[in-house]
């Protein structure tokens, strides 16, 4: 009966940025971010840092974005570890020296690469978010709570959900740990609107979002752009899944 319950579970929320739907379908709860318009980037570079070349990368630029599905939590240990039960995903590595700290069911998993997670969204039914979904579900006059800045030999990710959400429902998109996306990392395209733009066709890096646990305070921004190497295991890096909804931008 609970599973009836959860698979039917529908709460409606009325936010000043529209009208957001809670839902528990197939690949776990998630909220619908609506079709639209936004401002991508920002100006934190020339405002509080003179155009360095780390941040250059965060022009304002206008996107137009069909709606979505997005996972109100990080992908977790356990739920990772059924993945790789059901024999669809790669094992997550353990640290060297502290695994237990990693390795909480409640924890987002780390040590995964671009390729593990990308091979657990769609065992899910879904697919990681592009860049510019990420950004527009961090977004919002409340980023929520985040778990950052902490000592790499002392500190660890810690159990998804314990912050605050932010204005879109969703919880640790600032710290905790950065999370995988869909797109290679490159030069964003500032002239115009760009509709649903999915980063370069190919490259060396992919990027990740959001900062993470060891991260200073000026990364936990919306708009901040790192890159890693798909390829490699990190362990301030997990990711969360979306779903494609209806609604075209």
């Amino acid at each position: 009966m609970k599973n009836k319950i959860h698979a039917v579970l529908f709460i409606i929320l009325m936010l000043d940025c529209g009208q957001l739907v809670f839902a528990e379908p197939q690949g776990g709860r998630q909220v619908l971010i609506g079709a639209g318009e936004f401002v991508m980037g920002d100006t934190y570079c020339a405002d509080e840092q003179n155009n360095s070349d780390w941040c250059s990368d965060e022009v304002p630029h206008k996107v137009s974005l069909d709606s979505y599905l997005i996972d109100i939590h990080e992908v977790t240990n356990s739920d990772y570890e059924k993945c790789f039960s059901a024999g669809e995903c790669g094992p997550n590595a353990l640290h060297e020296d502290r695994p237990q700290d990693f390795n909480r069911p409640g924890q987002p998993v780390v040590f995964v690469t671009w390729e593990d997670a990308r091979s657990y969204c769609q065992w899910k039914g879904a697919r990681l978010p592009s860049e510019a979904e990420w950004e527009r579900a961090a977004q919002g006059d409340n980023p929520g709570g985040a778990h950052f800045g902490k000592s790499y030999k002392q500190a660890a990710p810690r159990k998804v959900g314990e912050l605050a959400a932010n204005s879109s429902g969703l919880y640790d998109m600032m710290g905790n740990v950065n999370e995988w996306t869909l797109d290679w990392y490159g030069p964003l395209a500032t002239e115009g609107v760009t509709v649903n733009p999915a980063g370069p066709e190919s490259g060396k890096d992919k990027v990740v979002r959001g900062g993470s646990w060891i991260s200073p305070s000026y990364k936990l921004r919306a708009s901040d752009r790192v890159f890693r190497s798909p390829e490699l295991r990190y362990s301030d890096v997990g990711f969360r899944c979306v779903t494609p909804s209806s609604e075209k931008g």
